[in-house]
């Protein structure tokens, strides 16, 4: 007659029963052997099936932020957009504050250089920011701090053309794409000026904001031919609705 093995529950059962039948002495060392045997798997298991590395996230261009989350900054976009003009003519200047063009590059790069150039309008160790807050008492030290955290742990910032419908947005891949298949120094704004109709293209840096988001520091920039092109940095701080010019902190023309 075939015999079955007992179930589990009874055999651990009767274990027990031995087990408090020991001795005291005997059962304290037959605890410490067991604790002893659990650490010793324990070590042996880890050290044979160390965890697997600890995946890190790679960064791509419109990865979320980490401080200043995207309605903030298409919101701040949008009313910069909304305040400027695409017309340089004195008429189409005359109720707008800044100029940009219908035409914008997805980042602030220059489309003939060899190199992908994404940043801020002032670096992290710029002395810009230190000045701002100690001796013109536009910044306070706080958003000093948290315009070097945006420096330092944001993604790089890009404009979509999702969110930005009145104008057409370039983005850094075909940018890049066509700088490639160029064949000689400028084509590629011959190129661009073919398919866009237009002479000139717009971008801007990454806005830099302060604690409270009434306050930023970005670089307005227009390219208009091999060596043609202008930009500003402004430091815009936003009061009854509209953002005001405060503070020019630099400007180039080429």
């Amino acid at each position: 007659m075939r015999k079955f093995k007992r179930p589990f529950w009874k055999q651990s059962g009767r274990f027990f029963a031995v087990y408090l039948n020991m001795q005291a002495d005997t059962r304290r060392f037959f605890s410490a052997a067991l604790l002893l045997g659990a650490v010793f798997c324990a070590v042996y298991l880890r050290a044979a099936y160390p965890p697997p590395p600890e995946v890190k996230p790679e960064r791509r261009w419109g990865a979320p932020r980490l401080l200043v989350s995207d309605s903030v900054l298409y919101g701040f976009v949008r009313e910069l957009l909304a305040q400027s003009s695409s017309d340089m003519s004195p008429e189409g200047m005359a109720h707008a504050d800044f100029y940009i063009s219908r035409v914008l590059l997805e980042h602030n790069t220059y489309p003939v250089a060899r190199t992908r150039l994404f940043r801020y309008a002032v670096r992290e160790r710029d002395w810009t920011l230190g000045e701002l807050c100690s001796r013109d008492h536009l910044l306070a030290p706080a958003d000093t701090a948290f315009m070097r955290l945006q420096m330092k742990f944001s993604s790089g910032f890009g404009l979509e053309q999702r969110f930005l419908p009145n104008h057409v947005v370039v983005s850094a891949d075909k940018v890049w794409t066509m700088r490639e298949q160029s064949k000689r120094p400028f084509a590629l704004l011959d190129m661009l000026k073919a398919h866009y109709k237009t002479n000139d293209y717009s971008c801007l840096t990454s806005p830099l904001f302060s604690r409270d988001g009434k306050t930023v520091i970005v670089q307005i920039s227009t390219i208009c031919g091999g060596l043609c092109g202008s930009g500003e940095t402004w430091v815009l701080k936003r009061r009854q609705g509209k953002w005001r010019k405060v503070r020019l902190l630099n400007s180039w023309v080429s």
